[in-house]
């Protein structure tokens, strides 16, 4: 009903027969309500709705009890279950967030399976004047699909790098990402693939950046020595909480050079 005094808006004080600075312990005494007899229609909508409400002498306490099931434990998670949006899940989502990745590696890999990256072919999409024109090699209009891995510069490096994965590259994002998804090797060789994977487009992509706007230009044999390294650094950290985890990886990144 909302505010009781805007809910009886038009009636007095006087007419109610209760003072608009009352409060409610004035009108309950012990176990009952003392309320003045019912002047209208309204009055006895409310007075209803009253006589259902029972004051205890116990304090009040919050209760935390998600979908109406009262449970002993705050969760975060139910919460946020609670409130946001449940679409189906994705065919690729063990592609992108799977245990052990580098996160600024998974959140790039995230963004460019959305498609939701300001290549030049979107950025010329919404109306924005630029240069279609790669970055990175200069010959064809950019877009996903060119820079992963049609482009010759970022292909050279994803060739170089999946060699050490014993995986056959395809030049096309789509082909890529199927094939990602349909691996079926160890769960080691997976984790070294999806690892490989993630870092080349993250690699890939600072790289078309820094051109952009630091004017800053590398040769692909720098980039791929960047990869390497750095997917050297990650599998070198599992080996505090991991090694027998750690030592099969760095043997296959090593054998395959």
């Amino acid at each position: 009903m909302g505010k009781i005094r805007d809910y009886l808006q038009g009636e007095s004080s006087l007419s109610v027969g209760i003072r608009s600075s009352s409060t409610l312990a004035e009108l309950w005494d012990t176990d009952h309500w003392v309320l003045p007899p019912a002047r209208s229609e309204k009055q006895v909508q409310i007075y209803s709705c009253l006589s259902s409400l029972q004051i205890t002498p116990y304090a009040d306490a919050m209760v935390w009890s998600p979908e109406a099931s009262p449970e002993s434990v705050y969760s975060t998670r139910k919460t946020y279950d609670l409130l946001r949006v449940k679409e189906p899940t994705v065919l690729w989502h063990k592609e992108v967030w799977f245990g052990g990745e580098i996160p600024k590696h998974k959140v790039r890999t995230w963004l460019m399976v959305l498609n939701r990256c300001p290549t030049r072919d979107r950025m010329l999409q919404w109306g924005l004047q630029t240069d279609s024109h790669c970055l990175l090699c200069n010959s064809y209009p950019e877009s996903r699909s060119h820079l992963f891995f049609e482009c010759a510069f970022s292909w050279e490096i994803w060739t170089n790098i999946l060699r050490r994965c014993a995986f056959s590259p395809r030049r096309n994002w789509d082909a890529t990402l199927l094939d990602v998804q349909a691996y079926r090797g160890t769960k080691h060789t997976r984790k070294l693939l999806l690892l490989a994977w993630q870092g080349t487009i993250y690699f890939i992509w600072s790289e078309r950046n820094n051109r952009i706007h630091r004017n800053n230009f590398r040769s692909s044999h720098s980039i791929i020595s960047e990869i390497d390294c750095t997917i050297r650094r990650k599998l070198a950290s599992f080996r505090l909480a991991n090694p027998a985890l750690s030592s099969p990886l760095l043997e296959i990144w090593f054998s395959n050079q």
